[in-house]
């Protein structure tokens, strides 16, 4: 991005801290592609019997660039360390020092572009061994840009630790004592904000002398309650006044951690770090911080969850909207075959399918979630329907979707003694066949995003595991709901026609939807490597149809053998043939920074460039930008259904609005932090930036569209910058 310092230390100073903090170190330093990080300890061995030791992150950006606060303002992401601790270890969130501001044009950012020491006290349980040796260390992950571009930083960082006397080391007592002077001072400043007509009004009652305050400046630590570009800030008797313009999410939040910065009459630069509720002041309490997760009380939303409990019942929502997405119904069309033949026959075994079918589902959700988790922990950009970004994958269920279509129309049986893939699935009854099913479904299921399931699973990941588990856990419950509660409901069998001869033509033009998503997918994976290798999975079909059909020969000949070892040679074929379409992969045309991404349908599109989105919005252009990917299906429906009409493009080109597509059918970490900026894990995602607006404040549509729904959100947000 381009960004522009508008303060600059002198180099005498960066020389002297950059000294300081090299004498801090205690482990190698790891070097970045724009920065140096380390982990250092302020004590020399961990407590014996148990307490307390500070670690410090020292971060020191190359010159010219520059890192940022716990709030980075308009861009940027703060710095934040993963702990990987030992059991009874337990770490605080990271001490910010004071930041400056850092603007450019319109934009506001908050940071630092001097080296920086982040400290962490680390909780030590008793009982250790004296003399054994622990590491302690995690994943740090950062943002530092200059005045070009934004990049994002990993990295893991360790310190190890003998047990002894836990004694600080004298050689670095000043290191450390000066990084916390550079930290805002706790106060019991009594604060309170309001936010009425768009505007954010904060008093603030000091413990000083009002008329000695100058040159002041408030840091607001939360993300959702103001805009950065300007404050107004007078003075009562005993109050500061500070006036900021609301954001448009600051309805969310109901306290937020501030850091008040002034000067005093001598010169002398303080900084002052307290909570504001939201409320009168004459009731808001004097104290010191609290958490800085300020949107933990925002209120109850299904919309917009940002509690477990409104998470848990948005994804229970969304999982049963799910049902009826064009990914999942062919499945669940063939589940539907299976109720018809459990529904005439004995209640329990119909009750055992829907439990095998939830099961099922839960199961794979589970496993789902904690390989993202696990991935995520690890650093790694994924997000929801990350399997999908690999071709490989799309390969395996494309042939896996031909495999069960082919079984529909009865080219090939399995015997008894093998449960076969199709044939599960119609086989009423069987636990291992609804077991199966609700795996399926989950695995058809990953490229569909609803509302509701949107920001629960979002906000979800943005939690602890235990609360992600269980948030996840409830929209697969909700995508199994229907068909559990129907194997429960008494007498079902009485509403539905009886199993006949009418079955067999049914199920055989069941197999056409499998036989169209397996083209899909095949689809997906020409566009992540080229018709090349499109052409190649395509081969890879065929030699399955061949083995399957050899196979399905065999059934019916006095000659077996000879049959399937044609039918082997076929599947041997197929998996080599698949194991080789990444080698057909074509050079793809520039994607990310590229301008000219096409049209859609009388809309000019723009490829996904960070740096241009920021020149965009800090220009006052109207911007509509999108995060889409070829493998999701509720994407490419919104853009035919509603971004292609002409009704759409009358009012983008009317109100020219440039629109900007963010293409995330392959992995790229640079799209996933942004989805994480708007509390998203996955595609879609709809933003629109009115003139007026910025990056922390768009309009977000909704997951599903129509023209109506675009229209209307363009011209509110239009009206709301304009009041």
């Amino acid at each position: 991005m381009n960004w522009k310092s508008a303060r600059r230390y002198k180099t005498g100073l960066l020389v002297v801290l950059s000294l300081f903090i090299v004498q801090v170190a205690s482990a190698e330093s790891v070097r970045t592609r724009h920065s140096e990080v380390e982990l250092v300890s302020e004590h020399q061995k961990l407590p014996v019997t148990g307490g307390t030791v500070t670690l410090g992150l020292y971060l020191n950006p190359d010159p010219s660039w520059h890192a940022y606060w716990a709030n980075p303002g308009d861009a940027g992401k703060e710095p934040s360390v993963k702990w990987e601790l030992l059991e009874g270890f337990e770490a605080s969130d990271l001490a910010f020092p004071t930041p400056h501001v850092i603007p450019f044009e319109s934009f506001i950012t908050y940071g630092y572009d001097e080296p920086i020491l982040l400290l962490a006290d680390i909780a030590v349980p008793g009982g250790l061994v004296e003399g054994a040796e622990y590491e302690l260390g995690g994943r740090a992950r950062w943002v530092v840009c200059d005045d070009r571009e934004c990049v994002p930083e990993r990295a893991d960082v360790s310190v190890s630790l003998s047990v002894g006397d836990g004694d600080v080391n004298d050689d670095y007592e000043d290191q450390f004592a000066d990084a916390r002077a550079k930290l805002p001072v706790q106060s019991s400043w009594a604060s309170a904000f309001e936010v009425n007509e768009g505007v954010t009004q904060f008093q603030i009652r000091p413990d000083i002398d009002v008329a000695s305050i100058a040159n002041s400046y408030l840091y607001v630590e939360s993300r959702k309650l103001v805009k950065y570009d300007k404050q107004d800030t007078s003075f009562t008797r005993d109050t500061v006044v500070v006036r900021m313009d609301a954001s448009s999410r600051s309805d969310d939040t109901r306290s937020t951690n501030a850091v008040f910065q002034y000067e005093t009459a001598d010169g002398e630069s303080h900084a002052v770090a307290f909570v504001a509720e939201r409320g009168d002041l004459a009731a808001a309490p004097a104290g010191a911080p609290a958490s800085t997760d300020s949107s933990s009380g925002g209120g109850f939303s299904l919309a917009n969850p940002q509690s477990i409990v409104a998470a848990v019942l948005a994804a229970f929502v969304g999982g049963i909207i799910l049902n009826v997405m064009p990914c999942v119904f062919p499945i669940l069309s063939i589940k539907a075959l299976s109720l018809l033949n459990t529904a005439h026959g004995d209640k329990s075994t119909m009750q055992a399918s829907g439990i095998m079918y939830t099961i099922g589902i839960l199961v794979t959700f589970a496993a789902i979630g904690i390989l993202m988790l696990t991935l995520r922990a690890g650093g790694e950009a994924v997000g929801w329907g990350f399997q999908l970004q690999m071709p490989i994958v799309n390969v395996v269920l494309a042939l896996l979707m031909v495999a069960i279509g082919m079984n529909l129309l009865g080219v090939f049986e399995f015997g008894t003694s093998v449960m076969g893939v199709g044939q599960s699935l119609t086989v009423g009854g069987e636990r291992s066949a609804a077991f199966f099913t609700g795996l399926l479904a989950v695995v058809v299921a990953t490229p569909c995003v609803v509302p509701f399931m949107a920001p629960a699973i979002g906000w979800a990941f943005t939690q602890p595991a235990f609360v992600s588990m269980p948030v996840l856990l409830a929209l697969g419950l909700g995508l199994a709901f229907p068909y559990l509660l129907l194997s429960f409901v008494p007498n079902v069998g009485k509403l539905l026609p009886k199993p006949g001869p009418w079955m067999f033509n049914v199920k055989q033009i069941l197999a056409f939807p499998m036989l169209i998503f397996a083209i899909w997918l095949f689809w997906v994976v020409g566009r992540q490597l080229g018709v090349t290798a499109m052409a190649v999975a395509l081969l890879a079909g065929i030699a399955l149809c061949f083995a399957l059909w050899a196979y399905g020969r065999s059934g019916t000949s006095d000659k077996k053998l000879p049959w399937r070892v044609v039918a082997s040679v076929g599947l041997i074929a197929c998996v080599v043939i698949s194991l080789n379409v990444e080698q057909a992969k074509q050079s793809q045309s520039a994607g990310t920074g590229s301008v000219d991404a096409g049209t859609l349908g009388g809309l000019e599109l723009e490829n996904f460039d960070p740096d241009r989105i920021v020149q965009y919005v800090g220009e006052g252009q109207p911007l509509f930008l999108y995060f889409t990917a070829d493998w999701c299906i509720t994407c490419k429906a919104n853009e035919r259904i509603a971004l292609a009409t002409d009704a759409v493009a009358e009012v983008f080109n009317s109100k020219n609005i440039k629109v900007v597509v963010a293409d995330w059918t392959d992995l790229d970490s640079v799209i996933a932090e942004w989805l994480e900026r708007y509390d998203r894990v996955g595609v879609p995602l709809y933003l629109y930036f009115p003139s007026g607006s910025t990056l922390d404040n768009p309009a977000i549509l909704p997951q599903a569209l129509i023209p109506d729904i675009v229209i209307s959100a363009v011209n509110a947000a239009d009206d709301g910058v304009r009041s």
